[in-house]
């Protein structure tokens, strides 16, 4: 899912919009794209049995005479193959998973990524992590505390927002890029580039 989210046209605007923070910020940008932030078996598996539990009067109040060896195959198998295909539909994972679960997942998953990709580790703390899943169709966006304490913080709530909801509303990756981008406007006026800055972080784009 990631990979065909992240086309090659997506992936070079995410890398632009890297390019475009830290070319007018002291700011180091990381982007990382995540099919999903939890395996979701639960709600594969209550897929699988619910098509289970269909599949009994269907056999029942069928005009159709079955052998008994069916009524205990046939459900096993339909239910398999349904659990099997749910975990390639994620609309159907994100209606049996409550939205704040949703929530604390992608949060999680996002905050073990800022420092596996070494965000917090910057000289002057300017590391931001752009965390996307979209299985729960989520943003998380992590900047280090010499961000933080630099810019607006009602600016960046919006800059934020403005991405949380390209994500959201299933928005592709070139128009989820833009939004990237725009972190420039309110990165550049605080965070001044000086002249001997060093990239420190590499100006890549994740997708698993």
């Amino acid at each position: 899912m990631a990979r065909r989210f992240l086309t090659d046209e997506a992936k070079q605007a995410f890398i632009e919009a890297i390019e475009t923070c830290e070319g007018c910020s002291s700011a180091e940008v990381v982007v990382t794209i995540r099919a999903r932030s939890a395996s979701y078996l639960h709600a594969d598996l209550i897929w699988g049995a619910l098509a289970a539990f269909a599949t009994l009067p269907v056999l029942l109040f069928s005009d159709w005479v079955f052998p008994l060896w069916s009524f205990l195959v046939d459900p096993l198998l339909v239910g398999g193959i349904v659990g099997v295909a749910a975990a390639r539909v994620p609309a159907g994972r994100r209606l049996l998973t409550p939205v704040g679960t949703r929530a604390a997942w992608v949060r999680r998953a996002a905050r073990a990524t800022f420092f596996e990709k070494g965000v917090r580790q910057t000289r002057a703390r300017t590391g931001i992590l752009v965390y996307l899943s979209l299985t729960e169709r989520r943003a998380e966006v992590i900047a280090d505390s010499g961000v933080v304490d630099a810019v607006d913080p009602e600016d960046w709530a919006r800059a934020v927002t403005r991405i949380d909801a390209a994500v959201a509303g299933g928005a592709d990756g070139l128009t989820i890029a833009r939004t990237v981008a725009e972190l420039s406007k309110v990165l550049e006026p605080a965070l001044e580039r000086s002249a001997d800055d060093v990239n420190e972080l590499p100006d890549e784009v994740s997708a698993t």
